[in-house]
C-alpha cells in the first residue's frame, strides 16, 4: 500500500535542517584506524546460514549498510558434504570478482574470510552473489539436496567506521535495528494506546526477519534508563495538541536522538503512519508534521500469484533431483482459509532420449500430483491441498526427479527447474473452528480490535507484547484499534482481549465469550471440548495464566488472561524470551503457572495424528493425566474430551519482546 501520494502534500518541515561542525575530538577519532562493527546475518534478517545446493549452487544476499559504515569482510564457516574431490566458493558483485574460498582438502568445515573492501554500496545496501562449484570424488553421487548442499554457517559481516546518528526524521530508522523502545504516558489514553500498538506492529513488519526487540517504558521511568546504542531507537508518544514529529537530541552526542511523536486523536495516528512509511522519505527535517491521511482499505484476496506475493519466479539447479519450495503464507493473502488450490506453472530442462523422469507436487510427505516428465519441459498442473495440510505457511514442494541415462550416478545431466511467478494460489472456506493458534494472525486480518480490561499502561504494554508476537508471524502489518469491550462483545470483527484479572472484569457482557479453558471463581478449571467438559478443582493459592484462541460469531478472538496479573506477565515474558515459541504454539490454549514451563493444550480432537509430546510425558487422550500447578499434583480424569498436550517449540530466527515496568 503506497502512502507517498497521500502524504506528499501533507508533510511540512517545521525547522530548517542544521548540521553541527565536527568537534576536535571527533576529528581525532576519525584519524585513527576505523573501528570494526560485526553484524551477524541473523540480526540483519538474513538467517543463520546460507545454503547453496547442487554441483553449481547459486544464491544472492543483500547486506544492509548502516550510514557511516562500509563492509570490509565476510566471515563464517562452510559445511562441505562428504564425497567432494575439489570445489570452491566464488563471491562476486555485479559480475565483478570479489573473492574465492577453496573447498578442497577433505575437511568437513572450511573457514571463510573474504575481503569486501572496495565493493560499491548503493543506497543503504550491497548485493553479493555467492556461487559454489563442487566436483565429486570417483564413485560419489551428488544427486540429492543433502548430498550436494554446501552451507555457509554463522556468517558475519565486518563493517568499518561507526554508524552515524540521524539528523532528519526521514533517516530516523536505521537499516539494522536491534531494539525499539516505546515511551508512553504513565496512563495512556485509548488513542495513545492505539498509536503505540500501530507503531509496534509497523516496526516489526518493516524489519521483517530482523529480530527486533521491543521495549515499552513509562515516561516517568525514562530518566536514568539505559542509553540507546547505534542500532537502537527510542520513540516517545507524547500528549499535546500540536501534532508533529521531532528529533530530540540526547545529552551525549554519541547517542542517537529520540523521536517524539505528539498529537491528539486521529492527528496522532496520522503522525504514527508517517514513521517508517514510504512518505517518511519526504520528512527531510528534524521537525515535521503529517496532515490528515486517508488510508485506502486493505483488501483481502481469494487468489494471488507468486508475483503478487513477491515470491516468484523461483529457480533451482542440480542433477538427479531438483526441488523448488513454494511457501504459501496465508498472511500474504490477508485472510484465513481451510481449502487451498494451487495452479503450478513452470519450466524444466527437457529430458533427452534415454532419460526418464517425473514431476512431483507435494506437501510434506504427501504427494498431491505425480506425472511423467518429458521433452516439453513444461509444468502446468492444478493441485488441491487437503484441509488438514493447510497451515499458516504451507510449503508446496515441486520436484523434478530423473533416472539417468546410463551414467554411474543416474543424474541425467544438469537440471534446471523454474516455477513461474504466474503460479496462482486460491483459498476458500474461512477459518475452521478447530485451528486455534494455527489460524492466527491470518484470521485477525485485515483489522483487529483490541480490548483492555482497564485502560492502563500495564495492559497497553501487555497488548503490545501479544500483538508484536503475532506480527512476527505475519508478512503483512496488523492494523489494531483499541476499543471498549462492549464493542468487541457485540461485533463480528476479530479481536485481541487483555484481561489480567479474568474476563469477569468486563462484567455481564463477557458471558458470551466462552473460553476453551475457563474458570469458575479461582478454583475450578474447565477445558471445554467437542465431546464434553473436563473439570478439575485446584488450590486457590496456585495462580495461573493462559493465552487462548477461540471462534465466536464467525471470527477469531485471542484472549490473554490470568487469575493474577503477575502470572500473565510471566507467561508473556516466557513467550518473548524466545520468540520462536510464538510459531511453535499448538492447539488453542497456552497454559502456564508458577515455576512450570507453559504447555499447549487443545480442546478439540485433531483429525491428524497428535503432535509428539516431550520426552517422558504422556499425551492425555482419554486417559488420566497429571498437571502440576504450583507444586500441587492434580489428577485429571478426562471425561470424553480428546486432549492433545505438546511442549511448545518453534523457529530459530526470532528474538524476544520485553516490557519495562509491571
Amino acid at each position: 500500500m503506497s502512502m507517498a501520494t497521500a502524504l506528499a502534500a501533507a508533510v511540512v518541515p517545521l525547522a530548517a535542517l542544521t548540521v553541527e561542525p565536527p568537534t576536535a575530538a571527533a576529528q581525532d577519532f576519525t584519524a585513527q584506524e576505523p573501528a570494526t562493527v560485526p553484524l551477524a546475518f541473523g540480526e540483519m534478517g538474513l538467517g543463520g546460514s546460507v545454503a547453496l545446493t547442487g554441483q553449481r549452487g547459486r544464491t544472492s544476499v543483500t547486506l544492509p549498510v548502516p550510514d557511516g559504515t562500509t563492509p570490509v569482510a565476510l566471515r563464517g564457516a562452510l559445511e562441505v558434504p562428504a564425497g567432494i574431490e575439489r570445489g570452491w566458493l566464488d563471491v562476486t558483485h555485479d559480475e565483478r570478482f570479489v573473492g574465492r574460498v577453496d573447498l578442497g582438502g577433505g575437511a568437513p568445515t572450511v573457514p571463510v574470510a573474504v575481503p569486501l573492501t572496495g565493493v560499491p554500496v548503493t543506497g543503504e545496501s550491497v548485493t553479493l552473489e555467492l556461487a559454489t562449484t563442487i566436483v565429486p570424488t570417483t564413485g560419489s553421487c551428488l544427486n540429492s539436496r543433502d548430498s550436494s548442499t554446501v552451507r555457509l554457517q554463522d556468517p558475519v559481516v565486518d563493517y568499518a567506521g561507526a554508524p552515524t546518528s540521524p539528523t532528519t526524521v526521514a533517516d530516523f530508522l536505521p537499516p539494522v535495528l536491534r531494539t525499539a523502545t516505546l515511551v508512553l504516558p504513565d496512563e495512556p489514553t485509548a488513542d495513545q494506546a492505539t498509536a503505540a500498538l500501530t507503531l509496534a506492529a509497523a516496526v516489526v513488519d518493516r524489519y521483517g526477519s530482523q529480530p527486533v526487540r521491543t521495549v515499552v517504558r513509562r515516561a516517568s521511568d525514562r530518566v536514568g534508563a539505559p542509553a540507546d546504542g547505534p542500532f537502537d531507537r527510542t520513540v516517545v508518544v507524547a500528549p499535546g495538541a500540536d501534532a508533529g514529529l521531532r528529533l530530540e537530541p540526547a545529552s551525549d552526542p554519541a547517542v542517537p536522538p529520540a523521536l517524539v511523536v505528539s498529537g491528539d486523536g486521529p492527528a496522532l495516528l496520522d503522525q504514527i503512519a508517517l514513521v517508517g512509511g514510504e512518505a517518511a522519505e519526504l520528512a527531510v527535517a528534524d521537525r515535521v508534521s503529517a496532515g490528515s491521511l486517508t488510508v485506502p482499505p486493505v483488501l483481502t484476496a481469494d487468489a494471488m500469484t507468486l508475483g503478487d506475493m513477491g515470491l516468484g519466479p523461483v529457480t533451482q539447479r542440480g542433477s538427479g533431483e531438483v526441488t523448488v519450495t513454494i511457501p504459501v503464507d496465508q498472511t500474504r493473502l490477508g485472510r484465513a482459509g481451510s481449502a487451498m488450490r494451487v495452479h503450478v506453472l513452470g519450466t524444466y530442462t527437457p529430458l533427452s532420449t534415454g532419460v526418464a523422469g517425473s514431476i512431483h507436487v507435494a506437501v510434506g510427505e504427501r504427494d498431491l500430483d505425480v506425472r511423467a516428465a518429458d521433452s516439453s519441459g513444461v509444468v502446468d498442473t492444478w493441485v488441491d491441498v487437503p484441509p488438514d495440510s493447510v497451515e499458516r505457511v504451507t510449503s508446496v514442494d515441486v520436484t523434478l526427479r530423473t533416472t539417468g541415462n546410463g551414467d554411474a550416478c543416474s543424474t541425467g545431466g544438469a537440471l534446471t527447474l523454474t516455477i513461474d511467478s504466474g503460479t496462482t494460489v486460491t483459498t476458500s472456506g474461512g477459518t475452521p473452528d478447530t485451528r486455534g493458534f494455527a489460524s492466527v494472525p491470518q484470521s485477525l486480518m485485515p483489522a483487529v480490535d483490541v480490548a483492555l480490561a482497564q485502560q492502563t499502561f500495564a495492559n497497553t504494554a501487555r497488548a503490545i507484547t501479544v500483538l508484536t508476537g503475532l506480527q512476527r508471524l505475519s508478512a503483512r502489518p496488523l492494523i489494531p484499534t483499541v476499543v471498549p469491550f462492549d464493542d468487541v462483545a457485540g461485533s463480528s470483527a476479530p479481536a485481541v482481549v487483555v484481561a489480567p484479572d479474568g474476563l469477569a472484569a468486563f462484567g455481564p457482557s463477557a458471558e458470551d465469550l466462552r473460553l476453551p479453558l475457563g474458570t469458575t471463581g479461582t478454583t475450578v478449571l474447565t477445558l471445554s471440548g467437542e465431546d464434553g467438559d473436563a473439570r478439575v478443582t485446584v488450590d486457590s493459592s496456585a495462580p495461573f495464566a493462559s493465552l487462548q484462541v477461540l471462534r465466536q460469531n464467525d471470527r477469531s478472538v485471542v484472549v490473554a488472561t490470568s487469575t493474577e496479573s503477575t502470572q500473565l506477565d510471566g507467561l508473556l515474558a516466557w513467550l518473548t524470551d524466545d520468540a520462536r515459541r510464538w510459531d511453535g504454539l499448538r492447539g488453542d490454549v497456552l497454559f502456564g503457572t508458577a515455576a512450570r514451563e507453559p504447555v499447549s493444550l487443545s480442546s478439540v480432537r485433531e483429525s491428524a495424528a497428535p503432535a509428539a509430546v516431550a520426552s517422558g510425558s504422556t499425551a492425555p487422550t482419554a486417559v488420566w493425566s497429571i498437571l502440576v500447578i504450583g507444586g500441587i499434583a492434580l489428577v485429571v480424569g478426562l471425561i470424553a474430551a480428546a486432549l492433545v498436550y505438546v511442549r511448545s517449540h518453534g523457529r530459530p530466527d526470532d528474538t524476544p519482546t520485553s516490557t519495562d515496568g509491571p
